[in-house]
Formats: structure tokens, C-alpha cells, sequence
């Protein structure tokens, strides 16, 4: 890990308790735009699928945390937490606490310590005491959400047609580094989601091509996933 940390602007996007309508700040629109559009497709769609068990499994569904590859949503890699969560009068809807960061999406997973404190964080607005304005304070002056990601530097290596890799001796290759590529060629647009699960889920991580398909997220609800097509 380098030590020339450079803190990232946190913004955020969605729906707390404590406010009657969405809420946003210091999310590029790039960004927010193909969010929200998804998160409105998948809850639509999974609302559908899981008629009335819906409910019940959003409202116990895990935080996921994300790494998404530049290009998904806005031309940076974002990294974030999505939380479940609900609007002052009874709207659902998921709140999201992201940053723009350098580097490839692999190199935040790996070095993902940040996402345990985003986790306390984003649970902390569930609570019917706690003030939004001294939340946002906080959050903008915090530390633990500084990633930084020995793969932030591009690797130059050569591929041939037999899909050999060749790595000249000068150079000093790390584990995050050769992970980037090897889900880069396999995925293109790669993107990391993780969780510490829920009493329908167990801890893992996904790795998906893009955002996950609107048809599959169910899955991230009920960990049914089989049943909807991982």
C-alpha cells in the first residue's frame, strides 16, 4: 500500500428514515443517473418475482458493498455501500454511500477494511436518533474512507496469441495487478459486490460483468441463487 493517500469526496444518493424524499450529495450525475435507473429496474423486477415474499426480503436483505470498473456507471471506478432502507413516509428505496476513486475496481475488494466502517455508517441513519446534518458532518471528515490500492499503477503486459503472458524483468508486479487483467479479459467491465450477510444470505462475493442483471438481483434479496439464473 502506498502512503500518498489522497482522500476521495464522499457523496451519497437515496431514501433515510428521517426525510420525505430522496436525498443527494457530491455524486457526479454521470453516476446517479445510471444508479437510480437501476435500482429502479431491479426493485421493480424483483417485486414481480418475489410478489408478496418481496417485502420481507428487502427489508432483511444484507448491505452490499460494490467496486464498479470505469465505464458502468460514469467514467471513474466507484466504490460504495448500498443499504436497504425506507423514506419518512413508508417509501422504499436504497441509500448509497459512494465515491469516485484511481485505480481498478480489483485493488479495493482486496484491500477492503474501508467497507466494514461504510457499513456502520450507512446503518447508523436507521436509527430514529440520529441528527442527518451531524451525519453528512461527519461523514465528509472522515478518514477510514480513504482506499488506496497497490493496482492503482497499469500494468504493462504483453499478450501474445496463445495467451501467454509476458512480464518484462524490470518490472514489479503485484497479486492485485494481475487480478485486474485476469478479470478484465474474462469480465471487461468487471464489478465486485461483497456482503457479511443476513439471515437469508451467507458472507460471499460476486463478480459480475457490468451491473448485475436486472432479472438476477433477486437473488441479492433471498440468496436464491440458482433459482434466479447465477
Amino acid at each position: 500500500m502506498s502512503g500518498n493517500i489522497v482522500k476521495p469526496v464522499i457523496g451519497y444518493f437515496g431514501k433515510v428514515p428521517a426525510r420525505g424524499d430522496f436525498i443527494q450529495d457530491n455524486l457526479s450525475s454521470d453516476f446517479v443517473d445510471g444508479w437510480r435507473e437501476w435500482l429502479q429496474a431491479v426493485m421493480a423486477v424483483s417485486k414481480e418475482q418475489l410478489g408478496k415474499e418481496w417485502l420481507g426480503c428487502y427489508l432483511t436483505s444484507p448491505v452490499w458493498h460494490f467496486a464498479l470498473s470505469p465505464g458502468v456507471c460514469g467514467d471513474k471506478t466507484v466504490i460504495g455501500t448500498l443499504m436497504p432502507s425506507i423514506d419518512q413516509v413508508g417509501r422504499h428505496f436504497y441509500f448509497t454511500l459512494a465515491t469516485e476513486v484511481e485505480g481498478p475496481p480489483v485493488g479495493f475488494w482486496s484491500h477492503r477494511e474501508w467497507s466494514s466502517e461504510s457499513e456502520q455508517k450507512v446503518l447508523e441513519l436507521l436509527d430514529d436518533g440520529t441528527d442527518l446534518n451531524n451525519w453528512v458532518e461527519a461523514i465528509n471528515s472522515a478518514e477510514w474512507f480513504s482506499p488506496d490500492t497497490e493496482a492503482s499503477l497499469p500494468l504493462k503486459i504483453n499478450a501474445t496469441h496463445s495467451g501467454h503472458l509476458i512480464v518484462t524483468a524490470e518490472q514489479k508486479v503485484s497479486s492485485d495487478q494481475l487480478l485486474h487483467k485476469a478479470y478484465r479479459d474474462c469480465f471487461e467491465r468487471y464489478c465486485f459486490w461483497w456482503t457479511s450477510g443476513s439471515e437469508r444470505i451467507t458472507p460471499c462475493t460476486l463478480v459480475t460483468k457490468g451491473l448485475p442483471l436486472v432479472s438476477q438481483f433477486a437473488a441479492m434479496l433471498d440468496g436464491e441463487w440458482e433459482q434466479w439464473g447465477w
